[in-house]
């Protein structure tokens, strides 16, 4: 293989793995975003049920936990969509995890430090 067979490889496996990671921090970029915004509709109910229980309070109301029951399954139900899109980004950087303690490991580990379960990647 000639000089500029080899120069014309390398150039080419270059640009190829430049273009994955362009699209991978693009990837991770509209995770991020749509992590934000998920986090912004949490705080928006947050102050949804903050002023609902105040108005209640205020005027010497009771409040039951049916009474907010909606807003607390949609709280829960957004933190689990932002625990699976950080789960998401962590797959496309490709660094490794623990699924049951969610911590992040070093590639070389196999097994979790803090519970002892096995890594799997």
């Amino acid at each position: 293989m000639s000089f500029f067979d080899k120069l014309s490889n390398s150039v080419s496996d270059t640009a190829k793995s430049l273009g994955k990671k362009s699209t991978d921090l693009m990837e991770v970029s509209k995770l991020k975003a749509s992590i934000r915004k998920r986090e912004e509709d949490i705080i928006n109910l947050f102050e949804e049920m903050g002023q609902y229980v105040y108005g209640r309070l205020k005027r010497l109301n009771y409040i039951s936990r049916e009474e907010l029951e909606g807003m607390l399954t949609k709280i829960e139900r957004l933190e689990e969509e932002i625990k699976n899109l950080e789960k998401l980004i962590l797959d496309i950087k490709r660094i490794k995890y623990c699924e049951h303690c969610e911590i992040e490991v070093e590639d070389d580990v196999r097994y979790c430090p803090l519970c002892g379960r096995s890594i799997n990647k």
